[in-house]
Formats: structure tokens, C-alpha cells, sequence
């Protein structure tokens, strides 16, 4: 076994993240049967009510499935698109394009806007692309696209595509709980979210969002699924008071102490807590003598930092030797991007002075055992005046 240079190992990478101890803490909880103890069905509606806080998303319906954010993903496009309509897909990321194929499995027609992958959709290309294709049925968005780690404009997109009538749905899945999000007040008729990023829990849970106008659509297309059926979610658990199927409950009890962590520190906190990560990981960035990906800071997700590695080096082998050898594990990146860029995230727990000191080390480390010359206190003392 080869020798290694640390004695823990740390997840920092947009995704799984680092879990905290309160959270294994709550994952360790004593388990009952979920379908029949009314103690948990009480859990779960304070669980759903705090997610309606947390997302300002109380006039939707909140629903927490069993599965991968993916899940949600999909069942958005599944109940809400039929054979033939016409969708706008923002596409300035992986994750963007995406959407495209989860539209074309259902039939319908996806029209691209926004493709350039190292900023964020702005707000005229949305409104030009609108007046040019006013039939459309929905608009797909990603909030923050991790693998360039790109920020769109939620709040302003959201009142353009509401004034269009347009159906606006929404992946927010690196956003969720590091980002303030306002489902109600911004027009998003429905949202996805994913237990395994800010909120800094292991995957297995979706979160989805529903709005009275998603409602109309959903009824309108009729989608005939049971797993992703939002309306068997609404008819059995919001009309009947009991689970579609068997929930995750361990997931649950996890969601719910992450929830508390999140309100015990102020969203305000949270949120001013991740722009000053993001600030002092792009400073951080500029000390190692490299160049985020994202065109400015402000086209960036509080969330995540995208680095373009210097050409001579492989972006994934990068990682892999950080993690061999160091035992912190940044990432890579996907699609065009995979091999030319890496990517710390600072996202819940992970959006602090310690964790990006212990990123940025690593890369520099890296870099240096690749040839590369840095200046690792530089990096350091980046990163060290942000938190004085």
C-alpha cells in the first residue's frame, strides 16, 4: 500500500458533499414503519412545511420522493409535456442540454437558447427567443449548472417566462439550501432539488415543487405513470392523508435535521456565507495563476468554483492524484469540458474557510507534483483575507 500524507479524507467536490455529524447522527436514528406510524406522517408534513419556508414556496404543493434528484427531473418533463409541444431549453451547460433529451423522450420538441457555456443567460436573449417562439409550452433552467458551475438569473427569468405564460420549470439542485431561491414570488411553477448538495446529506431524495398553474398543465397532459405520477402524490398523500409507497424514512429524519442546521444559522447567514466563499475561492483561483471558467464572478454560482486547468495538464488525472495522494477529492467536469476543467464546490457545510483552505492546498500540491509552479501560502493567504 503506498504511503499516504493525511490521516481523514475529505469530500469537496459540488456534490455529494461532505455529510456533517448531525446529520449521520440522525441517520443513525431508531427506524419504525413509515406507512403505519403516525408520529413519522407528522415528521414528514413539518419536513414539507419547513422545505415551503426554506423555498418560500408556500402557495405550491412540496413533495419529497424517494430517488436521485434525476427522478424529479424527469418527472417534471413527464407530467407536464406531451407529443408535439414545443419547449425552450436554456442550454448554456451540461446540464441545460440535458434537458433536451428528457424532452424529446416525451415527444416533445426542444428549441435551444443560450449556449454559451462560460456565462449566464441573459435576460434578452430569454425575452427574443419568447416573442420568436410564443407558442412554447414550458421553459427548462437550470439554477446553477455545476459542471461549468454557471449561475442563470432565476429571479429574472422567472418574471419574464410568467409574463409570457409559459410553464417555468426549474432544476435546482446545486442550489437548493446555498442560494435563496423564491418559488412563489419568482413565478417557478415547479422545482427540483436533490438531498445530496447544500444540504449536505447522501443522494436519495427529490424535492419537487408544484404550482396551481403546473397543476392545470399536469391535469391537461394526463400522464399515466404511477412512480412519477405527481398526481397520484397529490391524490393519495395531500387528499388521503398516506404514502404513494414507502418512504426512505432515515432520509427523511436526515432531511429534517439539515433543515434545523439551515434555520439555526439565519438563511440570510447561509446565504451571505456562500458569497463569501465563492469571493475567496475565485480569489484563491487567481493566487494559483489560473482562470476560472465562468466569463466574470458574477456569472458563477455561489456554490461552486470552475478552474481551467493550464493546457499542459489533464484535468482528470489532476483530481485523481489529489485524491491518491492528498485525500481530498475536487472534481472534474463533464461533456466538452471534461479534462480541461476542475472544480472545488462549496456548498452547505463545505462553503467555509477550512474546507477551501483544504481544497485549494490540495490543488496546489497537485499542480506543483505535475510541474506546475505555485505559490502555496499565496493561495492560502487568498483565501485567509476573506475571513478575518
Amino acid at each position: 500500500m503506498p504511503l499516504r500524507y493525511y490521516s481523514d479524507r475529505f469530500i469537496l467536490t459540488p456534490g455529494p458533499t461532505e455529510i456533517p455529524w448531525r446529520i449521520y447522527r440522525a441517520l443513525l436514528r431508531r427506524g419504525t414503519n413509515p406507512d403505519l406510524d403516525p408520529g413519522f406522517f407528522s415528521l414528514y408534513e413539518g419536513v414539507r412545511n419547513g422545505l415551503g419556508r426554506l423555498l418560500n414556496a408556500l402557495r405550491s404543493n412540496v413533495y419529497i420522493m424517494s430517488g436521485e434528484a434525476m427522478l424529479g427531473l424527469e418527472a417534471a418533463v413527464a407530467n407536464t409535456i406531451k407529443k408535439g409541444d414545443k419547449v425552450l431549453v436554456v442550454s448554456n451547460g451540461v446540464y441545460g442540454e440535458a434537458f433536451s433529451d428528457l424532452v424529446k423522450a416525451y415527444g416533445g420538441k426542444p428549441i435551444r437558447v443560450g449556449e454559451d457555456w462560460r456565462r449566464s443567460l441573459r435576460v434578452e436573449e430569454l425575452k427574443e427567443a419568447l416573442e420568436k417562439h410564443s407558442d412554447v409550452a414550458a421553459v427548462t433552467l437550470v439554477h446553477c449548472d455545476t459542471p461549468s458551475a454557471i449561475l442563470n438569473p432565476l429571479r429574472d427569468i422567472g418574471r419574464v417566462v410568467s409574463k409570457m405564460g409559459a410553464l417555468l420549470i426549474v432544476d435546482a439542485v446545486s442550489t437548493v439550501g446555498g442560494v435563496e431561491i423564491d418559488v412563489d414570488g419568482w413565478g417557478i411553477d415547479i422545482l427540483v432539488g436533490g438531498s445530496q448538495k447544500a444540504l449536505n446529506m447522501p443522494p436519495g431524495l427529490t424535492i419537487i415543487t408544484v404550482s396551481e398553474k403546473a397543476w392545470r398543465r399536469i391535469e391537461e397532459v394526463g400522464y399515466e405513470g404511477f412512480y412519477m405520477n405527481l398526481m397520484v402524490w397529490r391524490e393519495e398523500l395531500d387528499e388521503k392523508g398516506v404514502f404513494p409507497y414507502t418512504m426512505p424514512e432515515h432520509l427523511i429524519y436526515a432531511l429534517n435535521e439539515s433543515l434545523d442546521i439551515l434555520m439555526e444559522e439565519g438563511l440570510e447567514n447561509v446565504y451571505r456565507r456562500h458569497l463569501v466563499a465563492r469571493e475567496a475561492s475565485w480569489n484563491a483561483v487567481k493566487a494559483l495563476g489560473l482562470e476560472a471558467f465562468p466569463m466574470s464572478i458574477e456569472d458563477s454560482s455561489p456554490t461552486v468554483t470552475a478552474i481551467r486547468v493550464p493546457e499542459n495538464v489533464d484535468g482528470e488525472r489532476l483530481v485523481m492524484h489529489i485524491w491518491r495522494k492528498y485525500g481530498v477529492m475536487v472534481a472534474g467536469s463533464w461533456g466538452r469540458l471534461k479534462g480541461k476543467v476542475v472544480r472545488v464546490g462549496h456548498m452547505g457545510v463545505t462553503a467555509s474557510r477550512i474546507h477551501l483552505i483544504l481544497a485549494y492546498t490540495a490543488l496546489a500540491k497537485g499542480l506543483r507534483d505535475l510541474g506546475i509552479r505555485v505559490d502555496e501560502g499565496a493561495v492560502i493567504e487568498a483565501i485567509e483575507a476573506y475571513y478575518p
